[in-house]
C-alpha cells in the first residue's frame, strides 16, 4: 500500500517559528511579510525536506515528525519558495544555513503575533485535506479509482494538467484517423480517464488557489462561500471518481 505523508505540525512548533520569524521572509534580504497590517496570512510556510518524494530535498529515512519538525521549516515569501525549489542551486545545507541566519537575528527579539487567526486559518485548510486522503482511502471502488495527491503544489497541479492535455491531444489525433470499432481502449477507456485527471488537478487548483486567497484576503465571504462548495465537490470526487 502507498505510503500516506502525514502534514501535521505542532501548534507549539508554529508558536516558536514565528516567534523567530521577524514577520519577514527567511530569504536573505527579503523584508516580506509573513502578516500584512489586517494579521492577514501572506507567506509560505515551507518544508525544507519535503514532505513526500515528489516535494523538493524528499528525505525517505525521515519520519513524519521528523519532516514536520521545527529544525525541518521556515517561512518564505511566494517567490523565494518557488526559487528555493531549485535544489541545485538550494540544497539543504544552504537553506539551514539561511534559515539558522535569520532566526539568529529574532532569537533575543522574538516577533509579538496574535496566533488565533492563523491557528484557525491552519486548523480548517489541514482537516479538509486530511478528511480528503481518508475518503479517497476508503473508495468504494480501490481498484478503479483515479489517484489524489494532496501534497501537490498549484504550479505542479498546472504541470500536470499541461501533461494530460498534451496526452489528450495525441488521443484526440488517434481519433480523427480511426473509429470507435477499432481502438475501443482509447476510445472508451483513456480518453475518460484523461478527462477525469484533469477534472481533478483542476478541482484542486481552484480550492487550493482559494485557500490562499483567503491566507492573504481574510474574511472574504463570496470566496468562503466559493470554497465551501468546491470542498464538498471534491469530497465526492475523491470517493467516486474513476468509476465511469
Amino acid at each position: 500500500m502507498e505510503r500516506k505523508y502525514s502534514r501535521y505540525i505542532e501548534p507549539s512548533t508554529l508558536k516558536v517559528l514565528l516567534a523567530r520569524s521577524g514577520n519577514q521572509c527567511a530569504f536573505p534580504e527579503c523584508q516580506h511579510p509573513i502578516f500584512n497590517e489586517d494579521n492577514s496570512f501572506i507567506a509560505q510556510l515551507c518544508h525544507i525536506e519535503g514532505i513526500s518524494p515528489a516535494g523538493q530535498r524528499h528525505n525517505p529515512d525521515k519520519t513524519d515528525e521528523e519532516t514536520n519538525s521545527y529544525e525541518n521549516l521556515l517561512f518564505l515569501c511566494y517567490r523565494h519558495h518557488i526559487e528555493t525549489n531549485d535544489v541545485s542551486k538550494y540544497p539543504v545545507s544552504k537553506l539551514l544555513e539561511i534559515k539558522n541566519a535569520h532566526e539568529a537575528k529574532f532569537r533575543e527579539d522574538p516577533y509579538k503575533y496574535d496566533d488565533k487567526i492563523l491557528d484557525e486559518l491552519i486548523k480548517e485548510t489541514t482537516l479538509f485535506w486530511q478528511k480528503v486522503e481518508e475518503l479517497h482511502e476508503n473508495h468504494i471502488a480501490p481498484d478503479l479509482k483515479v489517484p489524489i495527491d494532496t501534497n501537490k503544489k498549484i504550479l505542479d497541479l498546472i504541470d500536470e494538467i499541461n501533461n494530460d492535455l498534451a496526452h489528450l491531444s495525441e488521443v484526440n489525433q488517434i481519433l480523427m484517423k480511426s473509429i470507435k470499432n477499432s481502438n475501443f481502449e482509447d476510445v472508451c477507456l483513456s480518453f475518460p480517464n484523461l478527462l477525469c485527471r484533469i477534472s481533478i488537478a483542476v478541482s484542486q487548483l481552484e480550492i487550493k488557489y482559494m485557500e490562499e486567497l483567503l491566507l492573504k484576503n481574510g474574511k472574504d465571504e463570496k470566496i468562503i462561500k466559493k470554497l465551501d462548495e468546491a470542498r464538498e465537490h471534491f469530497k465526492r470526487t475523491a470517493q467516486y471518481a474513476g468509476l465511469g
